[in-house]
């Protein structure tokens, strides 16, 4: 419902309400129907306003505040994209919604988001998700008419923190983790050492996504499938031999299973290698695997163009921001080499 469409007399149907209304007298009116699918009654309520047959009460025009703004755009969003994005979004604003609770949304600014998101605790990846976030949800407002403009528009979010160098895994760490660990979590750090692949792609990696064949597996739904291409994991032999055990003890279904039998969760794979971690001495999280393969293939002379596609980007601007230090420092030592050797 935009503003230009909500002042041109006709009834329109506010869904942030669930009833019809037209402006009159310069203000918006109740026609006392409700439900989208009623636009006939509400035509027909809107000709007994005109000829001034009694009216519905008038409602007061009220603008919606900053929770209003958070709870409609949650609402809008739950069941239109990813569980795991809805859940990000609901966990990052559902504070500051209530946060902001009597704040008109019209009254919010720029300044009021960077003062709210500028809190110590919060580490910078936090901070750029949370005003995205934001963002998002004042965009959104926008566009369905909830307001009618953006106060915040043009934000900018702080760059996300790299973890890159403090998470990489040496060899020998890589090794105690994997005699610390039970099977079921060794299998997966293997493969995680192996391809350099998302913890979560091995998680829901299932025995139709792969090519046994062609040593490749496939996954049509990823963190970056934006694009429109799948994402192509391409698989050492050795990995080729452990997924091919595991389809023949799972045709259906995951192929890597916790402990107890079941699917890996985030949170299940978190807790895993925490508790690792611990038995063997060794401080490491399941993503230090991607960036550890990313820092090998890079510090042993592998064309960035090449570990990027390795990895699942689309471009090399997410192993630059990552892997800067070693980027350079490959072209750099190449280029002394060139030197030396003519």
């Amino acid at each position: 419902m935009s503003k230009s469409n909500r002042k041109d007399g006709s009834p329109f149907f506010y869904a942030q309400k669930g009833s019809w209304y037209v402006w009159h007298d310069d203000r918006r009116q109740s026609l006392g129907v409700k439900g989208k699918g009623n636009r006939k009654e509400a035509v027909r309520a809107w000709y007994r306003l005109m000829v001034e047959e009694p009216k519905p009460e008038t409602e007061p025009e009220t603008e919606p505040t900053v929770k209003a703004v958070v709870d409609a755009f949650l609402a809008d969003k739950q069941g239109l994209v990813k569980p795991n994005t809805y859940a990000t979004y609901k966990g990052l604003l559902t504070g500051f919604g209530e946060g902001y609770a009597t704040i008109k949304a019209e009254a919010f600014t720029a300044a009021m988001a960077y003062a709210y998101a500028n809190r110590p605790k919060w580490s910078g990846s936090h901070r750029h998700n949370l005003l995205g976030s934001i963002a998002t949800a004042f965009k959104w407002a926008e566009g369905v008419g909830m307001i009618p403009v953006d106060p915040v528009k043009g934000i900018k979010r702080p760059p996300k923190a790299s973890r890159g160098s403090k998470v990489v895994l040496s060899d020998a760490d890589h090794l105690k983790l994997l005699e610390a660990a039970n099977p079921a979590l060794r299998l997966l750090l293997t493969l995680l050492h192996a391809t350099g692949c998302r913890p979560s792609e091995l998680a829901r990696l299932t025995a139709s996504d792969v090519d046994f064949a062609n040593g490749v597996a496939m996954l049509a739904e990823h963190k970056t499938d934006a694009s429109g291409k799948p994402r192509i994991i391409i698989l050492s032999p050795s990995a080729i031999a452990l997924l091919r055990t595991q389809a023949a003890l799972h045709p259906v279904g995951t192929l890597l299973r916790n402990a107890r039998g079941g699917k890996w969760s985030k949170d299940g794979i978190g807790l895993a290698m925490r508790r690792v971690s611990k038995v063997a001495g060794v401080k490491a999280i399941a993503y230090g695997y991607r960036h550890s393969f990313a820092t090998a293939a890079l510090a042993n002379g592998v064309p960035d163009a090449t570990v990027a596609a390795l990895l699942g980007h689309s471009s090399t601007a997410m192993l630059h921001r990552h892997y800067s230090h070693l980027t350079s420092q490959a072209t750099v030592l190449r280029e002394t080499l060139s030197k030396v050797r003519g």
